[in-house]
């Protein structure tokens, strides 16, 4: 029964506070009020509550909060200790590090590279930065190894390329006939000092021969000499000489000497063909035109420049990667007139993983989020009432009857204390949340006055200080009391007392990485946008200049010029010239490097060397019709397998057992292709080929097998391969030490065989070549599956030819073998009977 005079109390509980009222407030049940500050287990959000309750109060702890940020592309995020860093891709071919001093580094080095081609070694050095530019060297490569396996004449100096008549002079010596002397170049005839020698050197400088004695010829392996005449004044001796130019030069090439109605000779359009292009040049052989090859592939900056040099762009090759936050578009092709452009649009999600929309914006002048943007994300609940139009809450008061709840003058919430008595007994409780006060005695001048303080945890749970803050105005957290819970790693700035997080640029010397205009990572592709510096470094061979300033209005220009020694170090002219055209020798140039001396005739215009006749009287030697210097015979001695004295009547010919007989007589072939005797140019010597030889043999071998029985095998087996095998084997060189064999092995087997009822059986041999896996061919089978039992003798035959290059051996081995599928088989006997034939070839 409740008294008129006694005040009721109720609670009632709010979205964040929940009250509890306990007793009936006499004095035997006072009562009770206690208070827990409620803490919601599903945000709205659907996350997890970061502020927590523990026995000594509420509390927030940085490793509560820290599970709330994660790393996007470009950082690292360890969510333990609330470190982010910046993530260094693993791609191959990045360059990005992190610098000394803990920042972001780009080395601007790579962005201009060089190339080195077959004539020139290009150098690279320094960093690119202005306190260590790029520096450009060339160097003209000489080839130290000449494909023709001789010494390079072109040589450097320490005033550039140089080629002398002295590095010339070597490429020359002197046949029979001739004597030459490389320190002059000048060639001689050479007079020889064996005994009864008639021929010198004239007064007029010219070979002398006087018309005496008998006069013999003899061919050298450079001149065939003919002699006809008697010596008489009436049938003088008249020789005439043919230089033998070698059909097969020893190399295997053509010989590149040539002769002509005027002699011999060797011309430019002979030589090209002894050259070829490598990798990039091209080659023209009609004009002996060398040039760079200009590579095809997609993405090459190197052209061919105006001045008609080597041309490569400082810009390198750029490309654009997206990101999970970032889309980047790129046009343009790095060149001059059409640069690298690179543009980027931050990502807004259009689904946000929570399902939501998401609240940032992109407007012409950047992104943004506004209040209006935000104030959605909101909603009153009991108690409150929210206007999304201008974001403001507002206390709600019920309009249920007996309300006493109303607002007070000064705007908050006021319900007068109603009914006096005094017979109210209040009292309070405290929770582990909320520490609960009270003073007055419940009556109208001296109202029960309740008080709450929520309780603050001076040492929360996870040992770290607690973040909630507690002022006159109520509980608090702000942005600065988070901040400590973070710090920055390796290629990160971080600020705890803005809270700005940033990419840390490196200070290191050389980096190319900066913030752009628009307040990202930018690292120019041609090493910081006007930061690159390109110096020149010449070579002994190279004279390199840098034009431009690195810009894509003013892009560098490097130029290179060969060096030429205008004063050789052996004291003569430098051979090789240069034109608009490029370097050049000619054989004008070369000429001039050799003379001709006693016995010689040199035309500089032509640079025809001709043997010199003496104008003396009585001189025989002459020029024969062929060209060749003639001094007529006094006789001629004959060896073996020749006869006549070298005169018209009774000329030297080849003395056949046989009488003379012409090749078509015998055959209806080309002589000159078919016939096989040949002279060796180097002895002189006849020849014919090696005389075919052939060689055969027969065994017969009866395996010791025994009487072996063989049920179902599962595939082929050889029998024994131990004892039970048959051999053709042909030894290198054993038929004929120069000519190729072929060779051929014949196997006949012979098996005598028993099988029960419904056997299914396959003989055969398994053929082994020089060692190898023994491959099985199969010769006679039973394949009846319901047949009677048998006995019964088998034969067929095996057989493995080949042609052997020269000093090339074979071994062919067989083994017997056998396939059971069925039933089983006794072997009574098994024989080989082996034919080997070999024959050259």
């Amino acid at each position: 029964m409740i008294n008129a005079d006694q005040t009721m109390v109720q609670v009632t509980d709010t979205p964040t506070v929940d009250l509890t009222l306990t007793g009936s407030g006499t004095a035997a049940s006072p009562y009770n009020v206690s208070a827990v500050v409620r803490l919601d287990p599903n945000p709205p959000a659907g996350t997890t509550n970061l502020i927590k309750a523990g026995a000594n109060g509420l509390y927030l702890e940085c490793a509560n909060l820290r599970g709330c940020f994660s790393a996007g592309d470009g950082l690292n995020y360890d969510p333990a200790t609330g470190v982010f860093k910046a993530k260094i891709s693993g791609t191959a071919g990045n360059t990005t590090v992190i610098g000394g001093d803990g920042g972001l580094y780009t080395p601007s080095t790579g962005q201009v590279s060089v190339l080195d081609t077959a004539t020139v070694d290009m150098t690279l050095t320094g960093a690119g930065s202005t306190a260590s530019p790029y520096v450009l060297s060339s160097t003209v490569r000489l080839d130290p190894a000449p494909p023709g396996g001789t010494t390079n004449l072109i040589k450097a100096g320490a005033n550039g390329l140089y080629l002398e008549c002295a590095n010339l002079r070597g490429c020359f010596s002197a046949g029979p006939g001739l004597d030459y002397d490389p320190a002059t170049g000048q060639f001689k005839a050479k007079i020889s000092g064996t005994a009864g020698n008639t021929t010198s050197i004239s007064g007029d400088g010219g070979l002398y021969t006087p018309v005496s004695g008998q006069v013999t010829v003899q061919d050298t392996v450079t001149v065939d000499h003919t002699l006809t005449g008697t010596g008489s004044t009436a049938s003088p001796y008249v020789l005439s000489s043919t230089v033998r130019l070698d059909p097969a030069p020893p190399a295997g090439g053509t010989n590149l000497i040539k002769t002509g109605t005027n002699g011999l000779y060797i011309e430019c359009a002979n030589v090209r063909g002894c050259f070829s292009a490598g990798d990039g040049l091209t080659y023209d052989p009609a004009t002996g035109v060398f040039k760079a090859k200009i590579s095809s592939a997609a993405g090459n900056t190197t052209s061919i420049s105006g001045d008609g040099g080597l041309y490569t762009p400082s810009t390198g090759q750029v490309t654009a990667v997206d990101t999970a936050t970032v889309d980047h578009t790129l046009t343009g092709t790095g060149s001059t007139a059409s640069p690298y452009v690179l543009s980027s649009t931050v990502r807004l999600d259009p689904a946000p993983p929570a399902g939501g929309n998401n609240l940032l914006k992109a407007g012409p002048g950047g992104l943004y989020i506004e209040c209006a943007n935000v104030r959605g994300c909101f909603s009153a609940g009991n108690g409150l009432t929210y206007d999304p139009a201008t974001g403001v809450f507002k206390a709600k008061l019920s309009a249920d009857g007996g309300n006493s709840l109303a607002f007070g003058t000064d705007g908050g919430l006021w319900a007068p204390v109603g009914g006096g008595g005094g017979g109210t007994i209040v009292q309070i409780l405290d929770t582990s949340s909320v520490d609960m006060g009270i003073t007055g005695t419940g009556a109208a001048g001296d109202p029960y006055i309740i008080t709450s303080n929520v309780r603050l945890d001076p040492t929360p749970p996870g040992g770290g200080s607690n973040l909630l803050r507690l002022n006159a105005n109520g509980l608090y957290i702000e942005c600065a009391n988070i901040r400590g819970c973070f710090s920055a790693g390796p290629g990160i700035n971080y600020d705890p007392a803005t809270g700005v997080i940033a990419a840390k640029v490196s200070t290191d010397a050389g980096n190319a990485t900066k913030i752009g205009t628009d307040g990202g990572i930018y690292t120019p592709s041609g090493g910081g946008g006007g930061g690159t510096v390109v110096q020149a470094g010449d070579t002994p061979t190279v004279d390199t200049t840098v034009t431009g300033s690195g810009t894509a209005a003013s892009p560098y220009v490097v130029s290179s010029a060969v060096i030429l020694n205008p004063a050789p170090p052996a004291g003569g002219s430098n051979l090789i010239k240069s034109s608009p055209g490029g370097l050049y020798l000619e054989c004008a140039q070369v000429r001039s490097c050799i003379t001709a001396g006693n016995g010689a005739a040199f035309t500089p215009a032509s640079g025809t060397v001709a043997a010199r006749l003496s104008t003396d009287a009585g001189n025989t030697a002459s020029f024969g019709t062929d060209g060749g210097i003639l001094v007529p015979p006094a006789s001629v001695t004959v060896g073996c397998g020749l006869t006549g004295n070298g005169t018209a009547a009774n000329p030297i010919v080849a003395a056949p057992v046989a009488a003379q007989r012409a090749w078509t007589t015998d055959w209806s072939c080309d002589a000159a292709a078919n016939s096989t005797l040949h002279c060796d140019p180097g002895t002189g010597k006849l020849w014919t080929p090696p005389e075919h030889t052939a060689a055969a043999v027969t065994a017969q071998q009866n395996h010791p097998l025994g009487t072996p029985t063989i049920g179902p095998t599962g595939g082929f087996i050889l029998i024994d391969p131990v004892n039970a095998f048959a051999q053709g084997v042909y030894t290198a060189d054993s038929l004929s030490a120069c000519r190729g064999v072929t060779f051929s092995t014949h196997f006949s087997g012979h098996v005598e065989v028993t099988w029960t009822a419904g056997t299914t059986v396959d003989l055969g041999y398994g053929v082994s070549v020089n060692g190898g896996p023994a491959f099985v061919r199969i010769g006679s089978s039973v394949l009846t599956t319901a047949g009677p039992a048998g006995h019964q003798r088998f034969s067929w035959d095996v057989t493995q030819a080949t042609n052997l290059a020269p000093h090339t051996g074979y071994n062919v081995t067989i083994y017997p073998a056998i396939q059971v599928l069925t039933g089983s088989v006794t072997i009574n006997q098994w024989v080989t009977d082996t034919q080997l034939i070999a024959l050259t070839r």
